[in-house]
């Protein structure tokens, strides 16, 4: 085994399974993290309410998004184009393109993604640093809600902690 991969171990976990962090437009499970991996890639689930929009930016990681759930706008490199995604499909984002997203659906969606390479200080830690961890006894809000009432359940939650 090489240096680069002497700490990673193999992981199996079960739907639901993972790591939670709520965060203001959503809730992310991540399947495996940076951590995990030696920095080489991390994946989540990501869920997000009706109307939840992630605004445009670019980072240096890579990014891919299969859709899940739900029905998505994706905006890549152009922000005034948008593409309408549904269940099975994928994007797939470079290092520093600009992209953006929306939940236009009535109901929650949920989106499997991730991040190469991974790193603790990366666009991962920025999800911890402004979400709140979830234990297995937390209660999660109801991701159908319009994310009016996701926002406010979360600030509430937040307020608790």
């Amino acid at each position: 085994m090489n240096e680069k991969n002497k700490n990673w171990k193999p992981i199996i976990l079960q739907a639901d399974e993972g790591e939670k962090v709520l965060f203001r437009i959503g809730l992310m499970t991540f399947k495996v993290s940076s951590n995990q991996t030696n920095d080489n890639f991390m994946i989540c689930e990501t869920e997000l309410p009706p109307k939840a929009y992630v605004e445009p930016h670019s980072h240096p990681e890579a990014e891919t998004f299969y859709i899940l759930e739900g029905e998505f706008i994706f905006y890549v490199e152009d922000m005034n184009k948008g593409i309408e995604c549904k269940k099975g499909a994928f994007i797939s984002v470079p290092p520093h393109v600009e992209h953006s997203f929306k939940n236009t659906g009535g109901y929650k969606g949920k989106i499997l993604g991730t991040m190469t390479p991974g790193g603790a200080k990366g666009l991962e830690s920025l999800f911890r640093t402004f979400g709140v961890g979830l234990t297995d006894k937390d209660f999660i809000p109801d991701l159908n809600k319009p994310i009016e009432d996701w926002v406010a359940a979360v600030d509430t939650f937040r307020k608790k902690r």
